[in-house]
């Protein structure tokens, strides 16, 4: 996960935080956040694999991402909401290259575009701060591939 800084300080703060809600995840994990910057953060950062060649073989999870940006001296807060889908779309895509050949079956090409159309709606639900809705958007073009995956 990368989090780019692109804020313009008068006068920089002396130090700044990140605090992200993982879904599936109780405790939010807290890291040093370096302003104006880059910060790349994986499944090592997190705790999630032992060391870090292995956060290369393990993939965050999807599903909506509360960042809270903080900085001091005080200059406020700046919480967003961010739907990670790189699992799905890594699944949707395996979909596509099965179908996109035999375009005779024009109810299975229906139902790839609903679902992606489903995860845009449901990553502009999370630009726009409505998470609960981004997530049922999400867990239905879930729910929707699954039974494609499936045969059903």
């Amino acid at each position: 996960m990368a989090v780019l800084d692109t804020s313009y300080y008068p006068v920089p703060p002396d130090t700044a935080s990140i605090t992200i809600d993982v879904p599936g995840y109780d405790t939010p994990y807290n890291f040093p956040f370096i302003l104006n910057e880059i910060n790349i953060l994986n499944a090592y950062s997190f705790g999630l694999v032992a060391n870090d060649e292995d956060s290369a073989q393990y993939q965050l999870p999807d599903g909506v991402y509360h960042l809270t940006i903080t900085t001091c001296p005080d200059l406020g807060l700046n919480s967003r909401f961010h739907l990670r889908t790189c699992n799905i779309d890594c699944r949707l895509a395996a979909q596509w290259v099965k179908y996109v050949d035999c375009c005779d079956d024009e109810k299975m090409l229906y139902y790839l575009d609903k679902i992606d159309f489903l995860l845009r709606g449901a990553e502009a639900q999370a630009d726009l701060c409505n998470p609960e809705k981004a997530t049922e958007l999400y867990r239905k073009a879930d729910d929707l591939l699954r039974r494609i995956e499936l045969d059903c």
